[in-house]
């Protein structure tokens, strides 16, 4: 039986203005990324991947503050995964396919710690906020300038998403995992509170995916996500990881 124990804390920051937009997708698009232990998590027999867009503050690293980048912009591609145990328990978890932030220095500290497809580029935030807090939310990122984006209106209403929901499957995936060769997983824990869920109607996605991502994800430009969501946030506590 495999017995959990908590790993030491390497990375703690707060994650603040996440938006999500959710895309259903074929499983034979994300089957060739899936890491070697684990298997696509699918919710109510459907495959999704996301575009989140965020902010990092008060970054710290084996508890120390992060010196000159302690706050700053992540954009990431994602999809989502599970890995059974022994035990027949499922720890469910995100598998990046592609993470971008304004750093070059956090960009190399993440590949070469943790195996993740971080890239720098030139990335830009606006938050506009009133008495009740962020009423509209844009995320911005290119190799030449800031170029694509990713904006929402913010409602009011919030709610906190029940087990069975689509709200609930997204940001509820508390593991990371990165391959790092053949037969080679890096599994790591992400703890959060659960997150109340804003439902979003008023957005704007304007991503070149072709040119950030891969011309397998070329067709997201064209196509609705099924979902798109805001979350306030939280703190959040990243531990090291393990191979499994």
């Amino acid at each position: 039986m495999e017995i959990s124990r908590k790993r030491p804390v390497f990375l703690s920051a707060d994650w603040h203005n996440l938006l999500f937009a959710n895309y259903t997708v074929s499983p034979s698009l994300l089957e060739p990324l899936v890491p070697y232990g684990t298997q696509l998590d699918l919710w109510n027999g459907s495959c999704f991947i996301s575009l989140v867009a965020f902010q990092f503050r008060n970054t710290r690293v084996l508890r120390i503050p992060a010196l000159m980048n302690r706050d700053f912009e992540e954009i990431n591609l994602r999809f989502y995964v599970k890995r059974t145990l022994a035990n027949g328990d499922a720890r469910r978890g995100v598998v990046f396919i592609k993470e971008i932030v304004p750093s070059r220095l956090i960009a190399w500290v993440a590949r070469t710690l943790y195996g993740e497809n971080y890239v720098e580029l030139n990335m830009a935030h606006e938050i506009q906020t009133d008495h009740e807090g962020p009423s509209m939310v844009s995320y911005s990122c290119g190799e030449k300038g800031p170029c694509n984006r990713f904006s929402a209106t913010v409602p009011t209403a919030s709610l906190v998403p029940g087990p069975e929901t689509l709200g609930s499957y997204i940001t509820e995936h508390y593991w990371g995992y990165s391959e790092t060769g053949a037969k080679g997983t890096v599994e790591y824990e992400v703890e959060h509170p659960q997150w109340p869920v804003h439902q979003v109607s008023e957005y704007n996605i304007d991503f070149d995916f072709r040119s950030l991502y891969d011309a397998r994800y070329a067709f997201l430009s064209e196509s609705s996500p099924t979902s798109v969501f805001f979350c306030t946030g939280s703190d959040v506590t990243v531990r090291w990881g393990t191979k499994v």
